[in-house]
């Protein structure tokens, strides 16, 4: 053992020669030492003070505030770390310090030796112990003068005799025919020898014991013959099978591949070879981790088996220019741990190639088709502020603009706030009466008693009031054109039926007035309550119902079409920037609450929001902090700041998580970087892919919201 063994660095203080022996006196206290090195600035040793020094001190009635460097001894032998305890085996003063490279590391005691070298034989005999008695063989071993001084356990039980029967005994006394004395003589391992023990047949190996350069002693080890004709026999019935196995294998016209539950490769049948045609020769013991770092495979089905616990089929590139099929199958033993996983490969090449040029043919249709709708409704993405992202808005508007070649009357219904009006300024901009009047009547906003009046006019002196030579009313100015009646609900009951003759018969008459007047009108009627249940409440008439729901329209609310809100954040957000002359933009974590929140009050709701955050807060970037609390808490918000990166907080489909990890990723590269190359060398992605991906999820550069 070396001297480094039995320094305690957790009772190491080094003391200095100005220090006081009152001061050393505590220190030896606390630290429950008994001595310590005294050394200079750099940790040059200049002596020893011990507990010894203490004593003498107050023997001698020595002041205790006396610098210990006028008591302390400076003639002290020191040793290094790597010094050989048994080697040098010297405590002068009872204590021996240590230096390393002319500088002070520590001191160890008497006491402190023979604990720690009593603790570490004791150890070191119970460990070899140990493992003498774990042989299933016979093994004694003798010293120097031939006396037996270990016997295991399986020795004492075969021979039928205890430890203390073979201790101290010569060993030639118990096995006459077998000399171990030559053995140590010699220092040769003689060839081994059978031998009969109890009548039962053993082979008996005899080899000497060194130590530092000599021979201390001996061990002679039994083993069982008929264990080893069993593992013989064993060895041949396994054989064997390993021959049918092979046989199998080879004769399989599909290549079979097998490897360990850890990936290394164990065989490889020469139909694989041929189908792969990859020389693997030298694959046997590599692991399928190595093969695919070096692109021999373009991944591995075994490592995807391993991780899955389950059979997976992939399409496997090889270097050699080949598509593979390959199915893996995991192989279980008892204990329910991976033994083998068994893979199969069929040659697809020329079968991929086709399915990707299918693949690639249909991905070029489909953008294609994209584009087509995306031109198609480009035109109409802000019309009035409509902002058109999702795929049912595309439908609605796509609807819409059809609807417009024919004059049948529109139902538009939806939530309060869903752009019921911007629909029909949609419709009928692309109608054929885009040229002529496009009325918009709120009927809620019109008293009831005004409401015909407004509606239909009226003639001179119909009222106390009347204007002198009468008043159009919307019908009349819609004459040609469009007429939109908007909370279509809130009709009073007995103004109902003149709208019905209207709808019917295209006539109507002034307020006060006899004759009929020919109207050509298209009505687009629109509301935000249950008509059908206003009819069997009787506050709706039922053949107006019917005459107004022609062809219904339903507008999705907001929280239907998460999907829009980016995009209509973004147009809000860059209105309201110029219009303030302002760089306002919203943090990636205000655009996830924006998604999760309900909104009540659907897109009105949405621009006001955006408008109050954009005068209000103080910072250019928008936070969740700012948001009230009611969308915070709705939306289960959290701020950036807590510098916390991907954090999953509940369980959601794959595909939306790893969306969501896409457009936090793009977004902060947005922020970082300032060239999409740059951003495309950080993302591991080309340019172009960052582009479409940020054009996805809303993410702009100058600023507006990142997503």
């Amino acid at each position: 053992m070396r001297v480094r063994d039995f320094l305690c660095s957790s009772r190491i203080h080094f003391l200095r020669v100005n220090d006081t022996v009152k001061d050393v006196c505590t220190i030896f206290n606390d630290l429950k030492i008994d001595a310590s090195l005294v050394v200079d600035d750099s940790g040059i040793l200049l002596g020893l003070f011990t507990k010894n020094h203490v004593f003498k001190a107050v023997k001698n009635g020595t002041n205790f505030d006396t610098p210990i460097g006028e008591l302390m001894t400076t003639n002290v032998m020191s040793g290094h770390p790597d010094d050989n305890v048994e080697d040098r085996f010297y405590f002068k003063h009872g204590y021996l310090p240590v230096v390393e490279n002319g500088k002070a590391v520590g001191v160890i005691s008497i006491p402190d030796f023979v604990k720690t070298y009593h603790d570490s034989y004791k150890v070191a005999r119970n460990f070899v112990d140990a493992i003498v008695n774990s042989s299933s063989n016979l093994m004694i071993s003798v010293g120097q003068d031939g006396r037996i001084i270990l016997v295991n356990r399986v020795a004492q039980e075969r021979l039928e005799m205890s430890e203390a029967d073979f201790i101290g005994k010569d060993y030639s006394d118990i096995f006459p025919d077998l000399s171990l004395m030559d053995v140590m003589k010699s220092g040769i391992i003689p060839p081994v020898q059978k031998v009969m023990i109890k009548g039962r047949p053993y082979i008996n190996s005899r080899y000497p014991v060194w130590l530092e350069g000599k021979i201390i002693g001996a061990v002679s080890a039994f083993q069982d013959v008929e264990a080893l004709d069993l593992i013989i026999s064993e060895l041949g019935t396994v054989k064997e099978l390993n021959r049918d196995l092979d046989a199998i294998i080879e004769s399989s016209s599909d290549g079979i591949f097998v490897c360990d539950g850890d990936a290394n490769v164990l065989r490889i049948n020469s139909a694989y070879q041929k189908i792969s045609e990859l020389d693997t020769s030298g694959f046997y013991g590599r692991n399928m981790r190595d093969l695919v770092a070096d692109g021999t495979y373009s991944q591995s089905v075994t490592l995807l088996v391993i991780a899955k616990r389950d059979t997976v089929s992939i399409i496997q590139k090889t270097s050699s220019g080949k598509s593979l099929l390959a199915t893996g199958k995991p192989v279980f033993d008892e204990k329910g741990n991976i033994l083998r996983v068994v893979t199969s490969v069929r040659d697809i090449t020329d079968l991929h190639r086709i399915q990707q040029t299918l693949e690639e043919t249909q991905k070029m249709t489909e953008e294609y088709r994209k584009e087509l709708d995306s031109l198609r409704i480009k035109s109409v993405k802000n019309i009035d502020g409509m902002i058109i992202g999702s795929e049912k808005m595309n439908a609605l508007v796509d609807m819409a603009i059809r609807l417009a070649k024919v004059d049948s009357t529109i139902m538009i219904t939806g939530e309060s706030g869903t752009g019921k009006d911007l629909v029909a300024g949609i419709i009928h901009k692309y109608s054929q009466r885009e040229a002529k009047p496009f009325i918009k009547v709120n009927c809620s906003a019109i008293p009831a008693n005004l409401l015909e009046s407004e509606l239909f006019g009226y003639e001179d002196g119909a009222f106390t009031g009347a204007r002198k030579g009468g008043k159009p009313g919307y019908f009349e100015m819609a004459d040609k054109g469009t007429l939109f009646l908007d909370e279509i609900g809130e009709l009073p009951y007995e103004l109902q039926a003149k709208m019905l003759r209207v709808l019917q018969h295209k006539e109507f008459n002034r307020v006060g007035g006899k004759k009929f007047m020919q109207v050509d009108v298209r009505i687009l009627a629109a509301t935000n309550r249950d008509l059908m249940e206003m009819v069997n409440e009787k506050k709706f008439r039922e053949d107006l119902y019917y005459r107004l729901n022609v062809v219904p329209l339903n507008i999705p609310s907001l929280r239907e079409r998460s999907e829009d809100i980016p995009f209509i954040t973004a147009y809000y957000l860059k209105l309201f920037n110029d219009s303030y002359d302002m760089t306002k933009r919203f943090s990636s974590e205000v655009m996830d609450a924006f998604e999760k929140y309900s909104w009540p009050g659907n897109i009105r709701e949405l621009r006001n929001l955006v408008e109050r955050l954009v005068v209000m807060c103080p910072d250019n970037v928008i936070t969740p902090a700012d948001l009230p609390s009611n969308i915070c808490t709705e939306a289960k918000c959290e701020d950036s700041v807590s510098g916390i990166g991907i954090r999953v907080t509940e369980v959601m489909p794959l595909k939306d998580a790893i969306e969501n990890v896409e457009k936090q990723l793009i977004a902060k590269a947005y922020e970082k970087f300032a060239s999409t190359r740059e951003m495309a060398k950080h993302l591991k992605i080309s340019a172009p892919t960052i582009v479409r991906r940020a054009a996805k999820y809303g993410i702009t550069k100058n600023g507006l919201f990142h997503k």
